[in-house]
């Protein structure tokens, strides 16, 4: 599978990338292959309006099937071309997982992390502030662009998937950016002094 990845790589052609296990038969990822090793690659995706939008590193163990090149490659690569979008290559190596998520991290901001094996509905969004051997901690955004008060401790090898540098992550970091002073989330939580209670007639 390796080989026939980086063939796509040096090729600069679209990959569709199939996740059975994890997704079922009809879910799949479109995108160019912008680097590969013996466990992970990472993909340059590729979204229904045929932009590029951020990246996506998934398992090899992971991935049942694969097509190269993808349908409608010559068409695809052709849209991007008239659009002016080109493949980025990211700057950061593939290694040790935890390292890599701290790379992420402070290269774009937040990371989009799935434990689709453990909680195949929800992802988690935010910074990986620190990693060990099997734990990472992540500082979380919420959906309302608002960093979490605590951070979080997750293992490390529940991870499925990794996505980042998207326009969803983007506009996260937009409207925190902007929120300023307001950038954390609100606390559910009063003194007594800060309000008064009212007698219900």
């Amino acid at each position: 599978m390796l080989i026939e990845l980086e063939k796509a790589r040096t090729r600069n052609n679209l990959v569709r990338i199939f996740r059975e296990d994890l997704e079922g038969p009809d879910s799949w990822s479109d995108g160019f292959v912008v680097a590969a090793n013996e466990e992970m690659v990472v993909i340059q995706l590729l979204d229904e309006s045929i932009r590029l939008n951020g990246y996506q590193i998934l398992f090899l163990e992971d991935i049942s099937d694969f097509v190269h090149p993808a349908p409608f490659n010559d068409f695809q690569k052709r849209v991007l071309e008239l659009r002016g979008e080109e493949v980025d290559v990211p700057k950061f190596e593939l290694g040790d997982l935890g390292q890599l998520l701290i790379d992420i991290s402070e290269e774009y901001g937040l990371v989009t992390l799935h434990r689709e094996e453990s909680e195949s509905d929800s992802c988690e969004i935010g910074r990986v502030l620190k990693s060990d051997e099997v734990t990472y901690e992540l500082e979380e955004i919420g959906s309302d662009a608002r960093w979490f008060d605590d951070t979080y401790e997750y293992d490390l090898y529940d991870i499925t998937r990794i996505e980042f540098g998207g326009a969803y992550e983007e506009a996260l970091l937009l409207v925190n950016d902007d929120l300023g002073d307001d950038a954390f989330e609100l606390s559910d939580e009063y003194e007594d002094d800060d309000f008064e209670e009212v007698e219900m007639r």
